[in-house]
């Protein structure tokens, strides 16, 4: 049949609308449908135009509206589905998208037919999810890779990214099992083997990660980002040597990779090559200078480096809350209960609640926090959790795992729960969370036990010390915050239940000669304590040297470690290098007679176990709270003699004990038992006096921020 002129002009219309909006030309596009429409409302056309440049204009509601009247129009035409469903998944109106594609299958359109149009939808919908997570929408972009596998099963690229929000959300199982289904749906895809590779790591299967981080490599040798998640793997691991060649290989392959540097700057640190590791960070820090776990790390890193001045410490430490975390900081008045003697809410804040040395501090002495006066929570940073966790969690009144939260999250967590002291646990090491600190989602925050030394935030109120670590004048132009020095220490020591016995004899009695002994991470040892110690060695020609060294049974690192050592002038035909144990850690003290304590950074977790073998040391100390741990120990049970000021003095000591055997011995004999007696091992005691602090931390804010 001819179609009226009056329909030819209004197809002309039509036509003309669709050219103009096709060059931009949005006004003259509008004119042309309007006459469209007022001539025939109904036109399946027109709408389908008019919702197309409303679409194209931002104009949504409308959009829509034109759609839906378009399709009542056309039922029959598969592009007015799609394109409704398309503007319905625009609105964020998932739910509509997919009853109006449900429906759009039992239409009767052929099979070639529906599966264009799902593919056009599904592919729509993918590309709209991948632009919100590119933006870190986690929520709705999950929303759409679930519509998305909802009409496609087979949906590879959906999976994965599905897997990796509930991975960055903390919904580890449903992470492991998305990711299992997206390998199952293409076992070819490299990235996915380095993302599950990376899950694994976090759950805690060193061994399934590296075996999936390597089947990533296997796939695609040239990926650097799988090569840098198996250094940081491997490190952990402690294949250092490895580590380092994957690191090297990763920024090989992408030299603007600044993760690559530093994972390859940990894997250093590790080695105690801290100008090494440090050049790492910096590195890392010239291609994202936005990466403020690089900061920590080297942050962390200048503790252990002689280079490194502890003033120079201090002003980087400024610089990375400068750069970071002041900006943060909320600014509105609380409206916690201003009752100076109401029972007080305490978070925790820690990665480390789990079987770590600052859990094995912390422990003891929330077992006898006064529960009348303080109601304590816990806020777990890290994903996985262990049975060191599970009995941590009996301690406390509260326990949220905030490691799937963001820092705004995390802090809205804390401000709800209404604490009234938030208590950091982790400073700048690994997994903190001192961005919730900036925030100031508590009226008063502490610092303590995992970091010695200032945090640098403006947000952080109080460092909480001893008179040891921190003595009265000597750090306090250190740290940003105000040091709260406890009258006795400041933690506790709490020994495994099943620590064997002390060795009866010293090995000396039946070597004939004295071993001295090297039990801290290999980081902790610059190179001028490896030089004291070499002066020990010319001293004593019959000596030997008991150290114990991540990887060191591996050649390449045992390479670069004999390198360091012999360097410093170490003889290493008397040397005894053993790898660090997972088990039967403690009866390597029954190899050594006295323990060199090393600088800048001196033991503290190690020096506990030390005494409590009956082993003594000798400390150096220095003049900041990292070089000052050895010093707390020894005073506190009573051998301050073993206390040096001077490295030469420390040489003199270590020299003078092992000279007199009889001496020796009786130092050796009843020093778990003062070790046990001492107050490194009176919770209580040092409970009360954490007790007694928060209490004065809060009337101190009460009256200053007046105190009705």
């Amino acid at each position: 049949m001819r179609r009226s002129r009056g329909a030819l002009a209004v197809e002309h219309l039509v036509s003309e609308a669709s050219r103009h909006r096709a060059q931009g030309r949005y006004d003259k596009a509008r004119d042309r449908l309007k006459l469209v429409l007022d001539a025939d409302p109904l036109h399946t056309d027109g709408h389908f135009e008019a919702g197309m440049l409303a679409r194209q204009t931002g104009k949504s509601e409308p959009a829509i509206q034109h759609f839906v009247a378009a399709l009542r129009g056309a039922p029959d035409r598969a592009d007015c589905w799609l394109a409704l469903a398309a503007m319905l998944t625009e609105t964020n109106r998932l739910g509509d998208a997919r009853a109006l594609m449900e429906k759009f299958k039992t239409q009767g359109f052929s099979a070639e037919q529906v599966g264009v149009v799902l593919k056009a939808f599904v592919d729509d919908a993918y590309s709209k999810g991948r632009a919100l997570y590119d933006t870190d929408d986690l929520v709705r972009s999950e929303s759409f890779f679930e519509l998305v596998i909802a009409f496609d099963e087979t949906h590879a690229d959906a999976t994965y990214y599905a897997g990796v929000i509930a991975a960055r959300t903390n919904r580890l199982q449903a992470a492991f099992d998305l990711l299992g289904i997206a390998i199952y749906r293409d076992p070819t895809r490299a990235a996915f083997f380095t993302t599950l590779g990376t899950l694994l790591h976090t759950m805690g299967d060193d061994v399934g990660s590296i075996s999936a981080q390597e089947k990533a490599i296997a796939l695609d040798p040239d990926l650097a980002m799988a090569h840098s998640n198996l250094a940081a793997v491997l490190t952990k691991h402690g294949d250092i040597g490895r580590s380092i060649e994957h690191a090297r290989r990763a920024i090989a392959l992408d030299p603007s990779y600044a993760g690559a540097y530093v994972n390859l700057g940990v894997a250093l640190k590790t080695l105690g090559e801290m100008p090494n590791a440090i050049e790492a960070y910096d590195k890392a820090l010239s291609l994202d200078p936005t990466m403020q776990h690089a900061h920590s790390n080297r942050l962390f890193a200048k503790l252990y480096a002689e280079s490194f001045s502890p003033e120079d410490y201090a002003r980087d430490a400024r610089t990375y809350a400068a750069t970071f975390a002041d900006h943060a900081l909320r600014t509105r008045p609380f409206a916690h209960d201003r009752d100076p003697n109401r029972q007080l809410r305490i978070g925790f804040v820690s990665s480390d609640l789990f079987g770590h040395a600052v859990a094995r501090f912390l422990e003891p002495c929330l077992a006898h926090l006064d529960r009348s006066q303080l109601h304590i929570r816990a806020y777990m940073a890290r994903v996985a959790e262990d049975e060191t966790s599970a009995r941590l969690r009996t301690l406390f009144d509260g326990w949220a795992n905030i490691a799937g939260l963001n820092d705004d999250e995390a802090a809205d967590l804390i401000e709800a729960d209404a604490i009234d002291i938030l208590v950091d646990l982790s400073g700048h090491s690994g997994g903190h969370r001192l961005l919730v600190f900036a925030r100031k989602p508590a009226p008063i925050q502490v610092t303590w036990i995992g970091h010695p030394a200032t945090t640098g935030l403006a947000a952080m109120d109080y460092r909480l010390t001893d008179g040891f670590h921190d003595p009265e004048g000597l750090t306090e132009h250190l740290h940003t915050e105000t040091l709260w020095r406890l009258p006795g220490v400041s933690a506790t020591y709490q020994p495994p239940a099943d620590i064997p016995d002390i060795r009866a004899r010293m090995p000396f009695d039946d070597n004939g000669f004295v071993t001295f002994g090297a039990l801290n991470r290999f980081e902790k040892i610059g190179d001028e304590a490896l030089g004291c110690w070499a002066r020990i060695l010319r001293e004593t020609p019959d000596a030997r040297l008991f150290m114990v060294i991540n990887d060191v049974d591996k050649p390449g690192t045992r390479a670069r470690i004999e390198a360091r050592l012999e360097q410093a002038g170490l003889p290493l035909d008397r040397l005894n290098l053993h790898p660090r144990v997972t088990s039967g850690y403690f009866e390597l003290y029954h190899r050594i007679d006295i323990l060199l304590d090393p600088f800048p950074y001196s033991g503290g977790t190690t020096s506990c176990d030390t005494l409590c073998m009956g082993v003594p040391f000798v400390t150096l100390g220095g003049r900041h709270a990292p070089a000052r741990a050895g010093v707390l120990v020894l005073s506190a049970v009573g051998l301050q003699e073993l206390i040096a000021e001077t490295t030469a003095q420390y040489v003199d000591l270590v020299l003078a004990l092992a000279g007199d055997p009889t001496r020796l011995r009786a130092i050796r004999s009843g020093l778990r038992e003062r070790m046990f007696s001492s107050a490194l091992m009176d919770p209580k005691r040092l409970a009360a006096d954490i007790g007694d602090a928060f209490r004065a931390m809060w009337q101190r804010w009460l009256a200053a921020t007046g105190n009705p």
